[in-house]
């Protein structure tokens, strides 16, 4: 089954308009936000306001202005905590000046004026994202296809569509005109082409968000009945409708004022083709790429020419994907037991020896006892971890990260398993000595090591805590204003 993406279900809201002379009179509001706010398109004459206060608030009031209006005043309907208006009449570039009246704890609060303009073209916290074609000719634009996918209101996942409108995931779009079919089965059409749009306006708020790039075809994305989640591509299912689909994708937050851009090329699941992404804020000095320059058959070549045999075999016509993703590095599989003997070394090593991992603000120190590690932090504890497997290795999973571990536990666990894919796990004073990474002679994960190898300044997402000692092409704005601009080079 397709990996699967649930949020609170969209609600359908009745919505009261007031008269401006019947809003209750209120105060300035808190110096400290205590909510979060936006606006966004949902057609093209239509947008949503939406207000979500830190406490419950007994009612929430929209007010908005444009030009060819006077202010219009809505009481607000309460939607799983996130209050919502959505206001018609609009047209693309309208300039609308909106602000809320609030509830909290009986008095009535109003917050400062927000901008917005309708319809995808720019307003407070936008910002825009080009993707360049540098396939070399290979594929033209007609054939490079982007879907952005996100949440915009909270609980909510949306699609932007070419001109940067927002529009909320809805299972009824798989049977609309215009929809995707393949195997049988509808698909909706969330997808817009390069020569539809090479730049797109991302909006003030899109959290969890992914750009999945595809080449020759678009993607085929599920949507569940209840329009709660999407699914992914189930990359281990032969009979997925994007198994014989060239694709990749960009992981990205941002939310403007609360959280800072931050996003990165990824290596964690699959690599597909090359990619690169330039994000840059100009007010600040920002300017700075990741990801790959070379070409796909480069990447093929060198790939099979670094990698021990254990890894040759997770290429494939479409991918290579990632050792954690293989059936092969699984129980039962082929190379399930592939970093075992590192495993048994080291904790033989922490049987015989004290374990101590030192950095600024925190020590652990332990030994292994009874098969597990037993280890303080900064003399708290004890604390436990439970001997890793290959597998719990390349999913950085079950011992070293499942449910019922302390945080504690969970963050040793992610300095464990970085240092096994690394093939450090034996000298503690390595593991933030980046210059000892990937070892020749020592078993360790070859495919991530490969990707650092070939990725710009050393930097890859290889595995899932590749973030450990910042070896990752995570990059993250030091504020929450937006970007001037992203730019993702998409390579063959």
């Amino acid at each position: 089954m397709a990996e699967l993406r649930r949020t609170i279900p969209r609600a359908v809201t009745a919505l009261l308009v007031l008269l401006g002379a019947l809003l209750a009179p209120a105060l300035p509001a808190h110096a400290a936000p205590d909510y979060t706010q936006g606006a966004v398109s949902v057609s093209a004459t239509e947008a949503r306001f939406w207000f979500r206060p830190t406490t419950p608030a007994a009612l929430v009031d929209v007010h908005y202005v444009t030009a060819a209006t006077g202010q219009q005043n809505f009481r607000m309907a309460n939607n799983a905590g996130t209050w919502e208006k959505t206001v018609g009449g609009l047209s693309a570039g309208t300039v609308v000046d909106y602000w809320f009246t609030y509830e909290k704890a009986g008095p009535l609060y109003d917050t400062p004026h927000f901008g917005y303009t309708h319809g995808g073209g720019g307003g407070t916290g936008t910002f825009p994202v080009t993707f360049q074609n540098n396939t070399g000719g290979r594929w033209t634009n007609a054939q490079v296809y982007v879907l952005i996918l996100g949440i915009v209101t909270p609980g909510e996942w949306s699609y932007l569509k070419p001109d940067g409108t927002p529009a909320h995931i809805d299972h009824l779009e798989e049977n609309a005109p215009g929809h995707l079919t393949k195997n049988g089965r509808n698909y909706a059409n969330m997808s817009f082409s390069l020569a539809q749009a090479s730049t797109v306006r991302i909006p003030p708020r899109l959290e969890g968000g992914r750009m999945y790039i595809s080449l020759g075809s678009p993607m085929y994305i599920p949507i569940s009945p209840d329009d709660r989640g999407w699914g992914g591509p189930d990359l281990l299912n032969p009979g997925d409708p994007n198994a014989d689909v060239h694709f990749d994708w960009y992981e990205f937050t941002y939310q403007h004022g609360v959280i800072p851009f931050g996003g990165n090329t990824t290596q964690v699941d699959m690599f597909g083709f090359p990619m690169t992404a330039r994000l840059v804020q100009t007010a600040i000095g920002y300017d700075q790429t990741v990801g790959i320059t070379l070409t796909r058959d480069q990447v093929r070549t060198r790939y099979t020419a670094a990698v021990g045999t254990p890894f040759k075999g997770l290429a494939n016509t479409y991918r290579i994907v990632a050792p954690r993703t293989s059936p092969l590095f699984r129980p039962g599989g082929a190379q399930a037991g592939h970093l075992q003997a590192a495993i048994d070394q080291a904790w033989s090593q922490y049987t015989v020896n004290q374990f101590t991992l030192s950095r600024p603000g925190r020590t652990f120190t332990g030994r292994v006892t009874g098969g597990r590690l037993q280890f303080t932090k900064n003399g708290a504890g004890p604390f436990y971890l439970n001997k890793p497997s290959t597998a719990d290795v390349m999913q950085c999973a079950g011992a070293l990260a499942s449910a019922g571990m302390s945080t504690t536990e969970l963050e040793l666990g992610a300095e464990f398993c970085a240092a096994f894919n690394r093939g450090v796990a034996l000298s503690t004073a390595n593991w933030y000595n980046a210059g000892t990474y990937y070892p020749a002679g020592t078993a360790k994960n070859d495919y991530a090591g490969f990707f650092h190898s070939i990725g710009l300044g050393g930097r890859a997402y290889g595995f899932a805590y590749d973030d450990v000692n910042d070896q990752s092409s995570v990059k993250i704005l030091p504020n929450a204003d937006p970007p001037t601009s992203l730019t993702i080079g998409i390579g063959w």
